[in-house]
């Protein structure tokens, strides 16, 4: 089915009103649309009152999880010629939807909807936003992870709700975490990476441990680096989650890549540190999606020696090749849509040992 035909069937559907007519919604063929395209015909059939599609609507937008619908969500739950039943379907699916978006602004529209005063509406709400942690699985948008045995995924989002929720300036530890892991992101050539997912570590003929490897929890920052998969022996992106506690076990023993007064009392003691560990740390101006410059920092870490051996061999939890998925953003980045670029859902990083604060020369 042509595009043209889809948007011809659609104003037919919209403009005869009538509530059978409407069921041929699901039979249009979305093929030649992009997603955020179909999800704004479904808000437009979903703001009307003359067809009973609405439950069926709100379980869509559940399963695809686009911000798109929050608002519309929020505001339908409300709307009684909507959902006359006295047991509000319509506003607990509307409950569920928002829930499995998963972003701030839905978090923010279901803790108004837990006080407006309906003791129904209320309670569906509360029991998602009771339940939130616990659901965090099934949020958002999803990077799936093949190589986890645990079978984790790692929550993705727009990137216009990530940026919105990081400060604008300073130099933090920013990453996709969990309770206990944290990705960090590495690119290498083809063979490098394919024995790492094969073998769930680092090695092969081609990965040399004599040298210093960086690794980068900031996923737009290694885009940058890494020119989207696109630059010479970095064509392959890889996301490798590690423990918190192994994270700052590496961090503990960096020393900054470069001297800086107001963190050594002399260049002489910052050498010597340099000489004995085996970790640097460095703060880069972190990049938007088209490469330009923040004045927010993003931190890499290199390791050489015995810490990278251990990093290699033993700290790794997983290992997920996703450059087919950094290939699909670029094509975003490329076209500047931007309001559709997914990225993981990143947060800054709370050390559990602030002492390593002044060491790591964080700047709030």
């Amino acid at each position: 089915m042509k595009r043209e035909e889809v948007n011809t069937r659609f104003k037919a559907i919209m403009g005869a009103r009538d509530p059978k007519l409407a069921e041929d919604f699901w039979t249009l063929d979305f093929r030649e649309f992009t997603e955020n395209e179909k999800v704004l015909m479904e808000l437009e059939l979903f703001a009307e009152d003359w067809h009973q599609l609405h439950e069926e609507l709100a379980s869509a937008f559940q399963l695809k999880k686009n911000p798109l619908a929050e608002e519309a969500l929020y505001h339908n739950a409300f709307r009684k010629e909507l959902d006359p039943m006295d047991y509000k379907p319509l506003a607990r699916k509307c409950t569920w939807a928002l829930a499995d978006i998963g972003t701030e602004q839905s978090r923010q529209f279901l803790t108004e909807m837990a006080g407006c005063g309906d003791p129904l509406i209320e309670g569906f709400a509360q029991k998602r936003l009771d339940n939130w942690e616990k659901e965090l699985p099934r949020k958002g948008r999803q990077l799936a992870v093949r190589s986890n045995p645990a079978g984790k995924n790692i929550q993705l989002d727009y990137y216009p709700n990530v940026i919105r929720e990081l400060p604008n300036s300073g130099q933090q530890i920013i990453g996709y975490q969990t309770e206990d892991e944290i990705i960090v992101y590495q690119a290498f050539k083809p063979s490098i990476a394919r024995y790492a997912v094969e073998h769930q570590q680092l090695g092969g003929a081609d990965f040399s441990y004599g040298r210093m490897s960086w690794i980068k929890p900031n996923f737009l920052w290694m885009m940058f680096r890494c020119g989207w998969a696109e630059k010479k022996d970095q064509e392959r992106v890889l996301a490798i989650a590690i423990k918190k506690a192994d994270f700052e076990k590496i961090l503990s023993q960096a020393v900054l890549s470069s001297y800086q007064s107001k963190y050594y009392d002399t260049r002489e003691a910052w050498q010597e540190e340099l000489q004995k560990k085996a970790v640097r740390l460095q703060w880069d101006p972190d990049h938007d999606p088209y490469g330009n410059k923040e004045t927010r920092r993003a931190i890499q870490i290199g390791m050489k020696g015995e810490v990278l051996k251990q990093f290699g061999q033993e700290q790794i939890r997983y290992v997920e090749d996703i450059t087919d998925f950094v290939r699909e953003q670029k094509k975003l980045v490329d076209r500047k849509a931007l309001d559709r670029l997914l990225i993981p859902r990143e947060t800054i990083y709370q050390l559990q040992n602030r002492d390593l604060e002044q060491q790591l020369a964080i700047e709030k």
